[in-house]
This record gives C-alpha cells, structure tokens and sequence, in this order.
C-alpha cells in the first residue's frame, strides 16, 4: 500500500490488517505505564491509529470521535507512538472522555500487526479499524495521506452494526 506523509510517499512496515483478519496480538503502553495488551482489549472495539496528539489533524480527529461517542456504549481506542505522558496530557487537557489512548512507543507492536508503522519517522499511519465481538476485522481504513482526516460517518455507520 502506498501512503504519503506531507506529500512525500513513505513505506509502512508490518502486515496491512484485511476484512476477515483476526485482531493481532501486541502490547502496549497505557497512560500510567502499565502494560495494556491485545487479551486486555474490549470488543467489540473501534481502533483508531495516528501520528501525534500533538498535530492539528490528529487532535481533530480525536475531538470529532469523542464527540460522537458521547452517549453510546462504544469501546474506542487510540493508538499512536507518543509518549504515555503525552496521550495523559492530551486526554486531560481535552476531556478525551470517550477513547481509551494507548502507546506503541515501546515494542512498535501493533503498528509492525496492522501495517501502520512509518518506518522514515518510527511513528503510525493513519487508519481505522472495527473489530466485532470475535476480534474479526470487519473494516479497515488507512488514509493515503497521512494528513487528512479519517471518514467519521462510515467508521460510525460500521461500527454501529457490531456494537
């Protein structure tokens, strides 16, 4: 798959996640620095992946999504290689009361199981998942430039057939 970051093509490292594809097994790093791994996760569940808190795009996108999930019972996490001191300071910052914010900084684990790992700049792609109560990938988004937004409408409209 062919992804831009800025413009600029960058090659992902790891194995793309398909429709059909079982949620892979990874450990990451939670906002108090506790191991948080794929048996811990809730399903069914939307993943989001992205580059930094810490850019316009990435808050926005977070921002929209919680914002949408106000009121739904969705199990909803956020996966980027910040740092867990970072993603605490953004959720408290932002009242980020509705994604459960995870960190790949550490093994790159599940940037390397769904193919979201930009190996020019050690960070992750863009992209969406939805995951039913199997762990079975039922949708799979990966933006072809890093810098756009994701299809909130249709990752919601997924969703909603699992939750």
């Amino acid at each position: 798959m062919k992804i831009t970051f800025g413009g600029k093509e960058v090659t992902l490292i790891g194995t793309e996640l398909k429709v059909g594809d079982s949620l892979p097994e990874f450990n990451l790093t939670a906002t108090d620095l506790s191991t948080f791994s794929s048996r811990d996760m809730k399903l069914p569940a939307i993943v989001l992946t992205f580059p930094s808190v810490d850019t316009s795009v990435c808050s926005l996108e977070l921002l929209t999504f919680n914002d949408r999930l106000e009121g739904l019972n969705y199990n909803v996490y956020g996966i980027s290689c910040d740092l867990p001191f970072t993603l605490d300071r953004w959720i408290k910052t932002n009242a980020g009361d509705y994604i459960t914010m995870l960190s790949d900084y550490k093994h790159h684990d599940f940037g390397e199981a769904s193919g979201t790992l930009i190996n020019e700049f050690r960070i992750l792609a863009r992209a969406a998942f939805v995951f039913d109560k199997d762990g079975i990938c039922q949708y799979t988004e990966y933006l072809a430039e890093v810098g756009t937004e994701p299809n909130y409408d249709r990752i919601m409209e997924e969703a909603k057939k699992y939750f």
